[in-house]
């Protein structure tokens, strides 16, 4: 009798809570919630009535019941499956702060045995709830997707026994409202700014006199592990940073009205220039707060435009004087509802030359070309101008490669025609002729050239496209694309061959490699061009790495005791992806300036001249699988078109106080379980680089 009496007051219990909460939910919710947010909120109901029930002694399948005690013997990271990894979920879903998953694959009794990118957000949320006793202990301030040996030691101190429970029957769960139009959600785990590349279209700008929302710099802004808003930006203008005429005014409003900031071409914020404040340096700085709806997706590009609007009355003077731009951080929010300020990532804090100009010389005519930041369209989330590793094969041909992008803009009022250009190529290892048979040439989406190379093409490392017989219209931007098709890899053109693919300005400005006419049939003259287009080195092999980095971090690590055993640690995601075949990667890291057949990495710490300041000696590298790939003998398996990401982490103990920063130089692969045997140079140098850290010893 006293069983049932439990029971029931049990159930009474639960239930007068969960109609109390209902009617405390959907009262306001009837006019102030959309149905996304109705959702969240009966989900969020649905743990809390689960808690009630699992405090008051009941609960059908309560989660931590179910799981609890239990003791996990390894380490999860992506990718893993098992029966520990159903139990991490069960474990996860245990507390709606760390809920794997709302619905669906993952949700409360629907756990699986995959970990997979929910699961590696839910423990990134753990390891935030208790950063003291996970992170801090690492040196770490934001959270990982990896279920490593300090997680672990909490979950199993967590884990160790299971509440005393009496069944009862389960509530009813709430049926779900169907959702409307997106609001702003974010999604993602711990999120990071894993490329911030100048978009380079955008360069050596003119400002003229009353023209509004000139774009003078901008950055291609892509996140890693979450959606993340945008919710700051500071700013620094800088006169001293270009071409300053002596005599000419220094003030920021006396050559600017407003400035601006886009985000994929909506407005997010406009200032006037008169709002900056500036120090006793002389630079004119301002952070400035961003509009709502500043979001970039986790994986995606986002274009953060800078524009300036020049003033109606530009003195004399002033006029062609230049100004330097830089974003010098870029203030976010992760899906956690962490608040980070990015000023690391290349090519954050890093400037831009822009010029005002007064409205004679603005309105000149002019014919620019610039690097156009372009996707492949392979589908693969990389820029064509971006350092790439191209497949090729022995015994077939690789067509339409593309391996350039760029833009050319007509300027003032004349409409253009151009017939003939030259694009330069050069490659590695034998002529341009052994390793290119044809080449292309795109202009928004179509086909207007091509050309067979030539022995004459390949003696002078060029391709020469004739007879395009383009009408060009005056005001408009035209898109550009150089398309290759590869030879067989065999000979002289060997794996690891490079090829190198730029529009330069030497070329442009010679009227008879770039025959360009202006509306009254006259030659455009070199004045009236300007600019220049390349792309980073691209390499060519029939198998091997594709190299990466992603998350970067640089931190001084300080000696309580001593100042002079303050020492550098930093830490890379290098991201491996197989091309061609499969390939096979040692965990091991080598200090050195040239990549190795025989290590997994190599790196170098450098001053912020680019040059080498440590030798093997006195650094330490380790070198670690994070996710992906699979464990093979002595080295990880990475199969074909398999990405696995590894942790760099190095240390430097300087002698003397300075900065200082890490280069990745290549990675050593192999083709069988030994790793060993070949190498990958990580090209650009520039694009392999970590931040800069201080060292005050």
């Amino acid at each position: 009798m006293m069983t049932i009496a439990k029971d029931f007051a049990a159930k009474a219990f639960v239930a007068f809570v969960a109609a109390a909460m209902m009617i405390s939910l959907f009262a306001p919710a009837a006019k102030a919630q959309t149905a996304e947010q109705l959702q969240t909120m009966i989900n969020d109901l649905l743990a809390q009535i689960a808690t009630l029930q699992a405090q008051v002694g009941q609960g059908g399948q309560s989660v931590s019941s179910g799981v609890c005690p239990f003791t996990w013997t390894r380490d999860l990271n992506m990718g893993a499956t098992g029966a520990d990894v159903m139990k991490l979920q069960q474990f996860l879903n245990a507390n709606a702060d760390t809920r794997v998953s709302a619905s669906g694959a993952g949700s409360v009794g629907a756990e699986t045995e995959y970990y997979g990118p929910a699961t590696a957000a839910a423990v990134a949320k753990m390891q935030v709830m208790y950063r003291a006793e996970i992170l801090t202990p690492l040196g770490m301030v934001n959270p990982s997707t990896f279920f490593g040996p300090s997680t672990r030691a909490k979950a199993n101190a967590l884990c160790v026994t299971a509440p005393v429970i009496d069944p009862v029957d389960p509530v009813d769960p709430v049926d779900p409202v169907d959702p409307v139009e997106p609001g702003v959600t974010l999604e993602g785990g711990a999120g990071s700014i894993n490329e911030a590349q100048f978009i380079s279209s955008i360069s050596n700008e003119e400002v003229g006199e009353s023209q509004n929302d000139v774009e003078v710099s901008g950055l291609n802004i892509k996140p890693e592990n979450s959606d993340i808003a945008l919710t700051a930006v500071k700013l620094l203008f800088n006169h001293g940073g270009g071409i300053e005429v002596i005599g000419s005014a220094t003030r920021l409003d006396k050559y600017a009205d407003e400035v601006s900031l886009w985000l994929d071409d909506k407005e997010i914020a406009r200032v006037n220039a008169s709002d900056f404040t500036k120090d006793t340096t002389g630079l004119y700085y301002k952070t400035i707060s961003l509009a709502d709806n500043a979001i970039i997706r986790d994986g995606e590009f986002g274009k953060l435009i800078v524009s300036v609007s020049g003033i109606s009355n530009l003195d004399s003077t002033d006029a062609s004087e230049e100004w330097e731009v830089t974003v010098e951080n870029i203030r976010y929010e992760d899906a956690q509802g962490a608040i980070i300020t990015d000023n690391s990532t290349p090519n954050i804090g890093w400037g831009r030359t822009f010029s005002f100009e007064s409205f004679s010389t603005s309105a000149d005519m002019d014919f620019k070309v610039s690097s156009d930041d372009i996707l492949v369209s392979s589908g693969d989330n990389e820029l064509i101008n971006s350092p790439r590793t191209i497949k090729v094969s022995s015994t077939t041909k690789e067509d339409n490669v593309e391996v350039l992008a760029f833009s050319a803009e007509i300027k003032g009022n004349s409409d253009m025609w151009l017939d003939e250009l030259t694009v330069d190529a050069t490659t590695t290892n034998t002529t341009l002729i052994g390793v290119v048979s044809t080449a292309y040439l795109v202009m928004d989406g179509d086909i207007v050239g091509s050309e067979d190379i030539t022995l004459s093409m390949s003696n002078n490392g060029e391709f020469k496209f004739n007879d395009l017989d383009l009408n060009l219209t005056a005001g408009k931007t035209y898109s550009f694309v150089v398309m290759i098709d590869l030879l067989e890899a065999t000979g002289s053109f060997l794996t690891g061959t490079t090829i190198n693919v730029d529009v330069s300005s030497a070329d442009i400005d010679n009227i008879t490699k770039w025959v360009l006419e202006d509306e009254n049939t006259d030659n455009v003259s070199a004045t009236d061009r300007s600019g220049s287009a390349s792309a980073e080195t691209h390499t060519l092999v029939t198998a091997g790495p594709n190299i990466t980095l992603g998350v970067t971090t640089q931190n001084e690590i300080v000696d309580a005791i001593a100042t002079a055993a303050n020492y550098a640690k930093i830490t890379m995601d290098v991201k491996i992806k197989a091309i061609g075949d499969t390939i096979f990667i040692l965990e091991s890291a080598a200090s050195s300036t040239i990549a190795l057949t025989t290590s997994g990495l190599q790196y170098v710490f450098e001053d912020t001249s680019g040059a080498q300041i440590a030798t093997a000696s006195s650094t330490t590298g380790s070198f670690a699988l994070k996710s992906g790939g699979t464990v093979d003998g002595s080295s990880i398996r990475i199969d074909r078109d398999e990405t696995a990401i590894f942790e760099f982490v190095g240390t430097y103990d300087p002698t003397v106080a300075g900065q200082l920063r890490a280069r990745v130089v290549g990675v050593g692969f192999g083709t069988t379980n030994s790793g060993q045997g070949f190498s990958q140079t990580a090209s650009p140098e520039n694009s392999y680089r970590s931040g800069n850290v201080f060292i005050n010893n």
